[in-house]
C-alpha cells in the first residue's frame, strides 16, 4: 500500500476511534447524571444525601488535588519517551516504579483519611456539627470510601499505558462500568442496606475501574513488579512537571468555589442553578474535548519525544480545528435553546418553571465559554506532551484571577446575578484559551497562521447563522408546547435545521474541516 493509502487508512481509523470514544464518554456522562438522579430520588435533599455526597466528594477532592490529572499528564509523556528512545523494557521498568510510588502515596493518603476522618468532616463541612450524629456518620462512610483513592490512582496509570499502546476503547469504558454497577445497585437495593451499602457499592465500582483493565494490560505484556526508586531519572522528570500540572488542573474547581461563594449571597437556589447548569455544560463540552485529547495526547508525546516538530504542529492545529468546528455548533445551539434544554433535563417534581428560568440563565452565559474551555483541554495536553507544565499553570492562575474579577464586576457591581457569575467563568475560559494559543505558537511556531485564523472566523460566522436559525425556529413550534416529550420534539425539530445551516454554510465558506469530511466521504464511496 502506498503512503497516501496508509495515511488515508490511519485517518479513517482515527475518526472511527474518536467517534467511538465520544459515544462511550457521552454514555458514561449521562449514566453518571442518572446515578445522581437515583440517589436524589431515594434520599432527597436532606441529612442522608448530604452525608453520602460529602463522603464521596472528599476522597475525590484529595485525589484531584494530590494526584489526579498529574498522573496521566506526567506519566504518559515520560512513558512514551522511554518507548520511543529506549524500548519497551525500559518503559515498563519506569511504569513499575511510577506505579509503586504513586500507589504508596495514595495508600498513605487513604490511611490518613481513615484515621482523621472526623476532623476532616469538621474542616470541610463545619455546619454538620450542629446536627447530632451527622459528623460521626459521615466520617464512618468516609472511612469506607477513602481506599478508593488507591484504586483510582492505579487505574489512571493503567489508562495511560493502554492509550500509549493504542488501546482507547477499554480506558473509555471504565466509567461506564463503574456507573453501571452503582445504577444497578441503587435500582435493585435502593435504601435496603442503608448508606453503608451505597458506600460499599461505590468502593466496588471504583475498584472495577482498575480490575477491568488488567486483562488488556496482560495482553500487551504488562505485569506489575514492585520497584521503589526515587532516584530514577524518569521519576525525577515526571516530578518536575507534576506540581505545575496539578495547579493548572485546579482552575475549574476553584472557579466553581468562587461562583459558590458569590452565589450564596444571591438568594435561595442561586448556587444550585450554577451547579446544575455547570454539570450540563461540562458534559456536553467534555464528551468531545476528552475524546479528542485522550486520543491525541500519546501521539503528541511520541511526536515530541521523536523531535518531530512539523508533525507536532500539524497534529495540534488539526485537533484545535476539529474541536472548534464541533463545539462552535454545540455552543450556538445551547445559546439559543438553553431554557428548553434545562426543562427537558431537570423540570419535574420540586424543580419548577422558576427553577428552570434561573438555571437556564446560568447555562446561557456559561455557553459563551464552551469554545474556550474545549480549546484549553486540547492545548493543555499539547503543553504536557512537550513536558511543559509551567505555561498551563501560569495561564490557569490568570484565568482564576479573571474569574474572580469578573464575578466581582458582573455579579457584585453590575448585579447580573447568576448570569454574571456564569459569564465570568466563560470569560475566564476564553482568556485562558487565548493565552495558551499565543504561548503554544511561540513554543512551536506555525500552529497559528493567517489561514488558521481565517478558518476560525468562518466557523464563528457559521455558528452565528446556526444560532439565529434555532432562535427563530423554536418560537414557531409553540403549537407543540407541553411536557417533557413535546419539548424534546421541539428541541429536535429546531436543532436539526440549525445544524444543517451550520454545515451547509461551512461547506460554502470552505471551512478546512469540511474539506476533510468531503475527502473521507469520496474515498469511502470510491
Amino acid at each position: 500500500m502506498n503512503n497516501n493509502g496508509t495515511a488515508a487508512s490511519s485517518g479513517k481509523k482515527a475518526v472511527r476511534t474518536i467517534g467511538l470514544m465520544a459515544v462511550i464518554i457521552l454514555l458514561a456522562k449521562f449514566m453518571g447524571l442518572f446515578r445522581e438522579t437515583l440517589i436524589a430520588r431515594i434520599y432527597g435533599q436532606g441529612m442522608e444525601s448530604d452525608m453520602i455526597n460529602t463522603s464521596t466528594q472528599i476522597p475525590l477532592l484529595f485525589f484531584d488535588m494530590v494526584l489526579g490529572v498529574a498522573i496521566l499528564s506526567t506519566f504518559v509523556p515520560v512513558f512514551n519517551q522511554y518507548l520511543k528512545k529506549e524500548g519497551k523494557a525500559s518503559a515498563m521498568a519506569f511504569a513499575h516504579n511510577f506505579t509503586t510510588i504513586v500507589g504508596s502515596v495514595a495508600a498513605a493518603a487513604a490511611l490518613l483519611g481513615i484515621l482523621f476522618a472526623e476532623p476532616l468532616v469538621h474542616l470541610m463541612t463545619p455546619g454538620y456539627a450542629d446536627v447530632p450524629g451527622k459528623v460521626e456518620q459521615t466520617a464512618q462512610l468516609l472511612r469506607i470510601l477513602f481506599p478508593s483513592i488507591v484504586f483510582t490512582a492505579v487505574a489512571y496509570i493503567a489508562v495511560g499505558m493502554l492509550q500509549s499502546f493504542g488501546e482507547f476503547t477499554i480506558p473509555s469504558l471504565i466509567s461506564v462500568v463503574s456507573n453501571g454497577v452503582m445504577i444497578l445497585y441503587l435500582m435493585l437495593f435502593g435504601n435496603r442496606l442503608g448508606l453503608t451499602g451505597v458506600a460499599v457499592s461505590m468502593l466496588i465500582a471504583w475498584a472495577l475501574q482498575l480490575l477491568i483493565q488488567l486483562p488488556w494490560l496482560k495482553k500487551f505484556g504488562c505485569t506489575f513488579r514492585f520497584r521503589f526508586d526515587l532516584k530514577d531519572p524518569g521519576i525525577r522528570q515526571a516530578a518536575r512537571i507534576a506540581l505545575p500540572v496539578l495547579i493548572s488542573s485546579w482552575v475549574q474547581p476553584l472557579c466553581n468555589v468562587i461562583n459558590m461563594s458569590f452565589g450564596s449571597g444571591l438568594g435561595d437556589g442561586a448556587v444550585s442553578a450554577l451547579n446544575w447548569a455547570n454539570k450540563i455544560y461540562i458534559i456536553m463540552v467534555g464528551v468531545f474535548a476528552y475524546a479528542i485529547t485522550n486520543f491525541i495526547f500519546p501521539k503528541l508525546s511520541r511526536l515530541s519525544a521523536g523531535e518531530d516538530s512539523g508533525g507536532f504542529v500539524k497534529m495540534t492545529r488539526l485537533s484545535v480545528g476539529w474541536i472548534l468546528f464541533i463545539i462552535t455548533l454545540v455552543s450556538a445551539l445551547f445559546l439559543a435553546l438553553s431554557s428548553p434544554i434545562i426543562k427537558v433535563v431537570f423540570e419535574r417534581g420540586a424543580f419548577t418553571a422558576d427553577s428552570t428560568a434561573i438555571t437556564a440563565t446560568a447555562l446561557f452565559y456559561y455557553s459563551f465559554g464552551m469554545v474556550g474551555y474545549a480549546v484549553c483541554e486540547v492545548l493543555n495536553k499539547s503543553f504536557y506532551a512537550i513536558q511543559d507544565g509551567k505555561t498551563p499553570m501560569f495561564t490557569s492562575i490568570i484565568g482564576i484571577l479573571v474569574n474572580l474579577l469578573g464575578a466581582f464586576l458582573l455579579a457584585g457591581i453590575l448585579k447580573m446575578g447568576v448570569g454574571g457569575l456564569a459569564l465570568a467563568s466563560a470569560v475566564s475560559s476564553i482568556a485562558i484559551a487565548l493565552c495558551l494559543m499565543f504561548m503554544i505558537n511561540r513554543r512551536r511556531p506555525g500552529i497559528i497562521t493567517a489561514g488558521f485564523l481565517l478558518n476560525i472566523l468562518k466557523m464563528l460566522l457559521c455558528g452565528l447563522a446556526a444560532y439565529l436559525t434555532a432562535y427563530l425556529i423554536y418560537p414557531m413550534s409553540v403549537f407543540l408546547d407541553g411536557g417533557m416529550v413535546m419539548t424534546l420534539i421541539r428541541l429536535t425539530i429546531t436543532a436539526l435545521p440549525a445544524a444543517a445551516v451550520y454545515l451547509v454554510l461551512a461547506f460554502l465558506l470552505r471551512v478546512d474541516e469540511t474539506a476533510q469530511i468531503k475527502t473521507n466521504f469520496l474515498r469511502k464511496r470510491g
